[in-house]
């Protein structure tokens, strides 16, 4: 039986994916003991606003924020994600390196590219990273592989509840990237103006639904199993 070191590995194709689509969860993971770890597959680099250094510096304090001791960037070519050996075998690294027992990726259906990408490259990833013939590190399979939302969402998501202090501090995080959010002189218009808003609208819309006061949403591509229809809720 796999001995895991990580509970999740949370994946994004730039810095401030992963707090946009599973802030709350990974806050509340952090909250409940766990162990998570943030990687961000690019360093944001193509960004129409700030540059290397200054994301980099918003991510660590994002993390901070959130209570992640360890954030690392694989600087994979932002706009330039593709499904290639030379980027799998980066995340096929990660994988076997840190043992998480889930990892979590962007949506497939983004209409960003770049979150589509990351997807197709982690879940090669988390294929390849359980191949005794892959590589020459010691295989590592994941549990699962969940996928969370930036900005559309599918039908009828996996609702996760989030409690009121964790969504907070998904705010509090979300707010560290000032030259993605805030807008000011210097900075392009771009659809992240105003989404700081519009998350939170969203985050506690989705609990609503479900009697919670903030959820995020997941989408699960495997079959589920449960184990008594009355205990679901």
């Amino acid at each position: 039986m796999q001995s895991w070191s990580y509970d999740a590995i949370v994946f994004g194709a730039h810095p401030d994916d992963a707090e946009i689509g599973a802030g709350g969860m990974i806050a509340q993971e952090i909250r409940l003991g766990r162990k998570v770890l943030i990687c961000d597959l690019t360093a944001g680099e193509m960004g129409s606003n700030g540059n290397v250094a200054q994301r980099r510096a918003e991510a660590l304090a994002s993390a901070e924020v959130l209570g992640v001791s360890e954030r690392v960037c694989l600087g994979l070519p932002d706009r330039g994600l593709h499904e290639c050996d030379d980027q799998v075998s980066e995340i096929v690294r990660m994988i076997r390196e840190y043992r998480p027992r889930m990892v979590f990726t962007p949506w497939h259906g983004d209409d960003h590219l770049d979150h589509v990408q990351a997807t197709n490259l982690v879940r090669a990833a988390a294929l390849n990273a359980r191949l005794r013939k892959y590589g020459s590190s010691k295989p590592w399979a994941v549990e699962r592989v969940w996928e969370y939302f930036i900005h559309e969402m599918s039908p009828n998501p996996l609702l996760l509840r989030v409690g009121e202090e964790d969504g907070v501090q998904k705010q509090k995080a979300l707010r560290c990237y000032l030259s993605q959010f805030q807008a000011g002189e210097g900075t392009v218009p771009t659809r992240l103006h105003g989404l700081l808003q519009r998350l939170e609208w969203r985050d506690r819309y989705a609990g609503s639904q479900i009697g919670a006061p903030w959820a995020e949403g997941f989408y699960q591509r495997e079959p589920l199993s449960i184990y008594d229809l009355r205990n679901m809720l």
